[in-house]
């Protein structure tokens, strides 16, 4: 306690507890990315509160609107599968590589782009080209 300059575990029994603040959070560098007519909803709630995130138009997005280049990580092995996470394979000087974003901190907003359950609920096809990986509406995106 530095009111009484005493050296405790816990609170001060005469001076009280330390009254804590907490850091500001800040967003991760793949939410940061995202663009201002998109939102992130909870999809799914998993053990230990994790939660699957998808996105979501908050306008109408035109048909033909291209997003991108997905930013990941180029590697020869997939090192986590989970079926909630966006991984794709890429063709890059005669190889096949994953394009994956194993944290927030390493990827774009894109990465919570989430693969279509049937054929009624694509929204967007995903392409190579010069080396980056894309998105494109095949049709009108409502809120």
């Amino acid at each position: 306690c530095e009111d009484c300059g005493k050296s405790l575990v816990g609170e001060c029994k005469l001076h009280g507890p330390l009254i804590r603040a907490k850091d500001r959070v800040i967003p991760s560098r793949a939410r940061l990315t995202l663009p201002h007519y998109l939102t992130l909803r909870v999809l799914e709630l998993r053990a230990g509160n994790q939660q699957i995130l998808g996105v979501f138009a908050k306008k109408v997005i035109q048909k033909r609107t291209q997003f991108g280049p997905y930013v990941g990580q180029l590697s020869t092995k997939l090192t986590r599968y989970d079926e909630s996470r966006l991984v794709l394979q890429v063709l890059k000087d005669g190889g096949k590589y994953f394009l994956d974003t194993p944290d927030e901190e390493c990827g774009n907003w894109m990465m919570f782009v989430r693969l279509a359950r049937n054929q009624e609920e694509q929204t967007l096809v995903a392409y190579q080209h010069c080396g980056e990986v894309y998105f494109t509406t095949v049709k009108v995106i409502k809120p």
